[in-house]
């Protein structure tokens, strides 16, 4: 007789919980680090002083905003039951003597209808205080999706900004290497030519030298010229 048996294995996959859905931040760091609601925590906003939210940030903070806007209607509701429910007990404390002692039957049905309205506000105020830690745990969730993909975002921005700025880096050095090449070349076939036009003058003549240099498109390349050389000598 065998004291185990093997559980049968389904087609259904075991599923995580969300939590474990993501990479780098669980809950725990929430708790370490008294993280309750990150949009209104200047530590995550000093975050985006200097670079933009992404639009996936962008739709968890709204989200994220929303759930505490429902808090806070919440706990306003919640606070503005208690003093309902104290001022029908009070009335309560008031009617008893009349409605038993005196036998009143306008405050017998005074007291019932007050408790009747207590009843009412105890059922709301445990539904909102269900609601209260409903929301409670989705914020700590939306805490987790928002700080995940914070992480993500900013990491792998910095990430690709670093890949960048080092494919710049190199872009320029070769570009640096390319003018000093381009000048030390500029610098080889820089030739006076001042010293050529006089040269030529006097072997030429400056007409024929002007159209040569007009034939070559050289005219800005030398400074005026004696009218001197051959055709002086002619």
């Amino acid at each position: 007789m065998a004291f185990f048996r093997k559980r049968k294995i389904t087609g259904k996959k075991f599923e995580k919980p969300e939590e474990e859905m993501y990479p780098y931040i669980d809950k725990s760091v929430l708790r370490r680090n008294n993280i309750s609601r990150l949009t209104i925590d200047e530590r995550w906003t000093k975050l985006f002083t200097n670079l933009p939210m992404s639009p996936a940030i962008e739709k968890l903070q709204n989200e994220m905003n929303e759930l505490i806007k429902k808090e806070a209607m919440l706990k306003q509701e919640q606070d503005n039951l208690e003093p309902n429910k104290k001022r029908f007990m009070k009335k309560i404390i008031s009617l008893t003597k009349d409605a038993f002692e005196e036998n009143d039957d306008a405050a017998k049905s005074e007291l019932k209808k007050c408790r009747k309205d207590i009843e009412k506000i105890n059922e709301r105020m445990d539904k909102i205080l269900e609601d209260i830690e409903k929301t409670h745990d989705e914020l700590r969730e939306a805490n987790v999706r928002l700080l995940n993909e914070t992480v993500d975002y900013i990491f792998s921005t910095l990430k690709s900004n670093k890949e960048r700025a080092e494919t710049i880096t190199r872009e320029l050095e070769l570009i640096k290497q390319r003018e000093d090449a381009l000048k030390e070349e500029l610098d080889s076939i820089n030739l006076d030519w001042t010293s050529f036009a006089v040269h030529f003058t006097e072997l030429l003549g400056t007409d024929l030298v002007k159209r040569l240099e007009s034939q070559y498109g050289l005219e800005g390349l030398k400074n005026e010229t004696d009218n001197s050389g051959a055709d002086a000598e002619n």
